[in-house]
């Protein structure tokens, strides 16, 4: 701001003042006033118009530190914004990655003269396992016609194990007490005896050696195959009746140990997004994703039979597809 000099002292001894250069000096006063009050306040205006933007900065913040596979955890977004601005949050066609929505719940925007409040709280559940997981959602202002996304902080969890590491080595007990046992073989007899065994064996295997091993193999595919139907049914018609995340469990881990067995791939070991980028199992993507928020996220949208029944359609095609392909080698 100017400094002024108002009313020099010099100017109440000057032999030459008059009336007009008085006046002169006071309306220079004035006019000096005016231009520092005008510097002022443009100054005020630049620093809050620079605080207004530094301002415009959305917040999100889990509401735990730490989350379980299939658990739900609350995700908290507000933004604070000028009266007048057009501003979107994310809804369910946008990315939440690692997590997936499960709700959401919007509250009334808060506006005084000057600001605008709004807030958000997202529902998210994980099936992932990475040690930590980090999430940042954007908030969008939408101007004439474009919109520009501003993102809050990341925040983070950690995730918690539910099985804990096993040890490497298991320590065995042994019986160290030494038991006499009589020899009752007369050994060269048994040699003998073996060898004419193995001679057969070898014969056996050279001229029917293909065919045994195909036969076999039907049969063994066969049989775990009924037994399969068998036990799947049964674990579905228990669900029907009283629907549970235990029983709908074991149908899964029935079907995953069937499918393992049926095309040598380690299902039993496998994530759901492990199995869906296997060749032949992407269709069936959406009904394991289901099958995993009944049992880990206990969300059970009626359908969890119908998902089931998919995995056992999915498992008779491949049943029948290794049939032609062993009648066919």
């Amino acid at each position: 701001m100017p400094k002024l000099n108002i009313f020099p002292a010099s100017l109440l001894f000057d032999p030459d003042l008059t009336v007009a250069k008085y006046r002169g000096y006071h309306k220079s006063i004035y006019a000096r006033l005016i231009a520092a009050l005008g510097i002022t306040l443009f100054l005020l205006f630049v620093s809050s118009a620079t605080s207004n933007a530094q301002e415009l900065k959305p917040e999100g913040k889990f509401s735990a530190d730490s989350i379980k596979l299939g658990e739900e955890i609350q995700y908290t977004l507000t933004f604070k914004y000028p009266v007048g601005f057009e501003v979107v949050f994310p809804g369910e066609a946008d990315p939440y990655a690692p997590f997936e929505l499960a709700d959401k719940q919007f509250f009334p925007t808060r506006s005084d003269s000057v600001n605008s409040f709004d807030s958000v709280i997202y529902t998210l559940t994980t099936f992932e396992i990475d040690p930590v997981q980090v999430l940042t959602l954007p908030v969008y202002v939408v101007e004439e016609g474009d919109s520009t996304a501003i993102y809050a902080n990341p925040d983070s969890v950690y995730f918690q194990d539910i099985i804990k590491e096993l040890p490497d080595t298991i320590v065995l007990k042994r019986d160290t007490a030494f038991r006499q046992v009589s020899l009752a073989f007369n050994y060269p007899y048994l040699l003998i005896g073996i060898g004419a065994f193995l001679l057969i064996v070898i014969l056996v295997f050279v001229f029917f050696g293909k065919r045994i091993k195909k036969e076999w193999q039907l049969h063994r595919i066969r049989k775990a195959y009924r037994n399969f139907q068998e036990e799947f049914y049964n674990q579905l018609q228990k669900i029907k009746t009283n629907p549970d995340t235990k029983m709908s469990e074991h149908a899964l881990a029935l079907w995953k140990g069937y499918m393992e067995n049926l095309q040598g791939q380690p299902y039993t070991k496998m994530t759901t997004k492990e199995i869906i980028k296997l060749p032949t199992a992407e269709s069936v993507g959406q009904d394991l994703r289901a099958i995993d928020r009944n049992i880990y996220g206990r969300q059970n949208n009626g359908k969890i039979i119908r998902n089931f029944e998919q995995l056992q359609d999915y498992s008779d095609e491949q049943y029948h597809k290794k049939l032609e392909e062993i009648k066919s080698s």
